[in-house]
Formats: structure tokens, sequence, C-alpha cells
């Protein structure tokens, strides 16, 4: 699709992730930061038992640095996989995006530490910030790659909890005669069918494009189709759904294809596979009969 069709799924994110970024990062912070405890703890004891007992804030602040480069990629990752889980359908094609999304993390990690804290625990091991680099990508080689897993794991098992399930059924829009009801984000908008101009998907939500705004919602593009009158409504691409009384101008592109200007000024693309639910429009139209002498 081109044009305003494309834009909803980065939209959806944003307000996915921005509903409440302040909480989510204090929740961030603070689950990084038992982690750093409790790894320091295990750190300790371990050495005491050793017979090499180690002080206990030189550890923790090791421990904690470490632990605060995570916090900081945390949001990074958990957008990372809202991305892949939204546009990527094959299991397959997403397992190869979560693996090669893995030596990116881990190497921008060690980097950030390298660059924050070399003045702090810089020595014999470790004389320059790329000399860091390396004996920290060692180090911490098995720790990462376990931390990117349970994160990763972490934000899939959030976006799939069965309570986000009964909150997308509560949230899924009902129809009366003439509107949709659409809760969003905790408010009710009723929208007459009139005053919506088309509907873009973004993954597993829908962009409702109407005169009074953009309405995002927990439904699929498929299954809102399937609640509005099909005499007034027509898909024209798998992302695209459009009132048919707004269309201004179609353009053929070739092949079949072509781009739909509606009276808003959106443009959208008519794929070939939906030709046909345009079909009175695209017909030609006859030239006007003689008049019988």
């Amino acid at each position: 699709m081109t044009g305003a069709s494309s834009a909803p799924e980065p939209r959806a994110r944003r307000l996915l992730l921005s509903d409440n970024r302040r909480a989510w990062s204090a929740i961030i912070l603070s689950g990084w930061a038992l982690v750093a405890l409790a790894q320091a703890a295990q750190g300790n004891f371990l050495a005491a038992y050793r017979g090499t007992p180690q002080p206990w804030w030189p550890t923790f602040g090791y421990t904690a640095a470490i632990y605060s480069i995570w916090a900081l990629l945390s949001w990074p990752i958990v957008g990372a996989v809202i991305a892949i889980e939204r546009r990527i359908r094959r299991l397959s094609l997403r397992i190869i995006a979560y693996l090669s999304l893995w030596p990116v993390v881990v190497g921008a990690h060690v980097l950030l530490f390298a660059l924050i804290y070399w003045p702090v625990y810089r020595g014999g091991a470790a004389a320059t910030r790329w000399e860091m680099t390396s004996v920290m990508f060692v180090r911490n080689l098995d720790t990462s790659g376990l931390l990117y897993v349970a994160l990763v794991g972490l934000t899939i098992g959030w976006l799939r909890w069965p309570r986000r399930q009964a909150a997308r059924a509560a949230s899924s829009p009902t129809t009366d005669d003439d509107a949709l009801i659409v809760r969003n984000r905790g408010t009710v908008h009723r929208l007459r069918f009139d005053s919506i101009d088309w509907i873009g998907a973004a993954g597993d939500y829908a962009e409702i494009h109407s005169a009074h705004g953009a309405h995002l919602i927990e439904q699929s593009l498929t299954s809102l189709a399937e609640r509005l009158p099909a005499g007034q409504f027509a898909r024209i691409h798998r992302g695209a759904l459009i009132r048919i009384d707004r269309v201004r101008e179609i353009a053929p592109i070739g092949r079949g294809d072509a781009h739909v200007r509606l009276t808003s000024g959106a443009e959208l693309r008519l794929s070939r596979r939906y030709r046909a639910n345009l079909a009175m429009l695209l017909a030609p139209r006859s030239p006007p009969a003689e008049p019988v002498p």
C-alpha cells in the first residue's frame, strides 16, 4: 500500500507503548534492580563459600552497573519484539528475526558498558575501552543470552497473556443501526457510518479514520469488516477498507492495481484481488442514448 495506508502500524506500536510509559519504566527499573541484587548476593555467597569473601558494595556496584545497561536496552528490545510479533506472521521468520537480534543486543550491551563505565572499571585487563568490550563480551556471553531470551519471552507472554484477550473482547466495537460503538483506551466513541472515511490494518489492530480523527482499536480489519454494511464499505486491499461514497478518483497503475483517492485527500492502493468490490465504480460508463426522433 502507499500513502496514508502504510502509517497505522508504527502508530499502533507507539500507542501501545505510551499507554503507561511511566508505570512500565518503574517496573523495568525495579525488575533489573532486583536481578542485580540477587546476582550480587549470589556472588558474595559463593565467594564466601570458597573462602575468598568479597566486600558487598563493590560487588553490588559492579552488578548494578551491568544491569543498568540492560535497563537502558529494555525499551528498544520490547519495541523490537512488539514489531516482530505484529508484522511477521510466519513462525520460522520470527525465529530468524529473534536470532538476528540477539548478537545486536549483546554487542550493544558490552559497547555501552565500555563507553559509560570504562573510567570506573579500567585496569590491567582492560586498558582501553575496546579491550573492556572484548573482556565483557566473553565473560557475559552466556548470561547475556539468557537475559535476552528471558526478556523476549516475557514480552511475548505479555502480548499473548490470556487476560489481554479478555480485555480485547471487552474493547471490541459493537454496532447499532447506523454507527460503530468503539471502546478505545477507556473512552467510548459512537462513530456514525457516514462519518468514516477508511479503515487501515495495523497488525492485530485496526485504525478508523473519520471526520472526528483516528481511533485505534484492538480488532483485526477482517473481523471489523464483518460488522459494517456491505453496501456502504468495500475492502480494496488486505490492509485497507473504504467507504464507497468517499471515492473521488481511481487511477490505474497497471496489472490491475490502482490508486484510490478519497474526498478526505487520502490515497490508498487498490489491489487487483479486490477490484470486484469496486466493480460498479470501475465499469466504463455507457454513452447517453440518442434521442428517438
